[in-house]
């Protein structure tokens, strides 16, 4: 894969085609960058008659944003091919903890930058990064990648005090954050608190809902294969009382619901959780392949679309998928639904994913955006060039970013 890290110095880009993802694909079009920003996208021939500065032709690719994964947990990439799908969630998870405690901080961690590295092949360009440990944010500071790294936070008792997560944290191209894990394993008042405090900073929210049917089940009545999960491992509390409701629901009456709650998974939605989503404006991630791993079921994307919803993507662990790549989750939601759009893929992958994480400078080629993006080589000829890519192979041939 070839690199071209850009200083201040204008440069122009050009290639096959352009997918500025808030336009129309341009063919034979090119990329202005002059001061570490995009200056002009357009066509090619009108852009070398105004532009000064070097051209860097890239021949018969697709020229694209680098991608956006929202939901990646590296700390579990250590995990690869050691776990098999079981045909229930919470064993799944049990084998999970169970395999999790037998590797070495030192194994982690080499498993975790075998991944970032994987990602930036893959042209990855910004991540949200989800961790139990911290373990990871010495290699993502470290990292050529814009990172919203999620401090997770489990505690179905609700006996965490937040200032002990939120000590000693450089603002650099790591944005840090607070995430609960999950609506059966954070305690109601805790989900609040940690609502409150990335409302506060300003800073995405992001926790996992409506995953499974086990979690629809211990919400509703308060029983079920989570509810001993809690027990045996000393988290439930014992006066809880189930809500009675959905997931979402729950959430939504919980009042941390809005443009800023990263809603992971949401794969066991009712079209009344639906209508609740798109009031809130929330933001879906959803994660395909895990949902396929995992025997979940698949998110319903066309009924988000047609809630007004902006989904994104993510890989979610290598303890639950084989690859970190973005292009691979599209792939498996196209062909889960082959009728929609093209372009809706490209955008869930790169727009809507820079959106979600709260990044504005992200996601697109456009004029002030920063030149974050990947050559994408593949199938481009015929009257649909966004479809022959996402049915064919393809391959990240090269990358262009700038160095400061």
């Amino acid at each position: 894969m070839e690199e071209y890290p850009v200083s201040r110095e204008p440069v122009l880009f050009r290639a096959r085609l352009i997918l500025p993802m808030k336009g129309p694909p341009l063919e034979n079009g090119a990329v202005g960058v002059k001061g570490g920003r995009i200056a002009a996208v357009g066509p090619y021939l009108a852009l070398r008659r105004e532009f000064s500065g070097r051209t860097v032709d890239l021949g018969e690719v697709a020229l694209l944003p680098a991608l956006a994964n929202v939901h990646t947990h590296l700390e579990l990439s250590v995990m690869r091919f050691r776990l098999t799908p079981t045909g229930s969630f919470v064993a799944w998870v049990k084998a999970l903890i169970r395999q999790r405690a037998e590797f070495s901080l030192e194994e982690v961690r080499k498993a975790a930058g075998e991944a970032l590295r994987e990602l930036w092949r893959e042209g990855v360009g910004l991540l949200g990064e989800v961790g139990n440990t911290g373990l990871t944010l010495g290699l993502l500071h470290e990292a050529p990648f814009f990172t919203v790294y999620f401090r997770e936070i489990i505690d179905f008792r609700g006996t965490a005090e937040l200032k002990d997560f939120l000590k000693g944290l450089p603002q650099t191209r790591v944005i840090y954050a607070l995430s609960p894990h999950a609506p059966y394993t954070v305690s109601p008042v805790l989900i609040q608190a940690i609502k409150s405090w990335t409302r506060r900073k300003g800073r995405p929210f992001s926790i996992h809902v409506a995953e499974s049917p086990e979690e629809t089940l211990f919400l509703q009545d308060g029983s079920g294969p989570i509810r001993l999960l809690l027990e045996e491992r000393g988290q439930f509390q014992p006066g809880f009382r189930a809500p009675g409701l959905t997931p979402v629901a729950y959430l939504d009456r919980l009042g941390v619901l809005d443009e800023r709650t990263i809603c992971v998974h949401v794969v066991q939605v009712s079209p009344q959780d639906i209508e609740i989503l798109a009031r809130r404006r929330a933001r879906p991630c959803l994660c395909p392949r895990s949902n396929i791993f995992l025997g979940v079921g698949l998110p319903p994307l066309p009924d988000l679309l047609q809630a007004g919803l902006r989904p994104c993507l993510g890989t979610d662990s290598l303890a639950s998928n084989d690859r970190l790549s973005i292009l691979a989750e599209m792939e498996a939601l196209y062909h889960a639904y082959p009728s929609l759009p093209p372009e809706i893929y490209f955008l869930m992958g790169t727009l809507w994913g820079a959106e979600a994480l709260g990044r504005t400078d992200l996601g697109a080629l456009a004029e002030g955006f920063r030149p974050e993006m990947i050559a994408l080589s593949g199938p481009l000829g015929g009257r649909d060039p966004l479809r022959n890519l996402l049915e064919g192979p393809k391959k990240v041939e090269a990358r262009i970013y700038a160095e400061f």
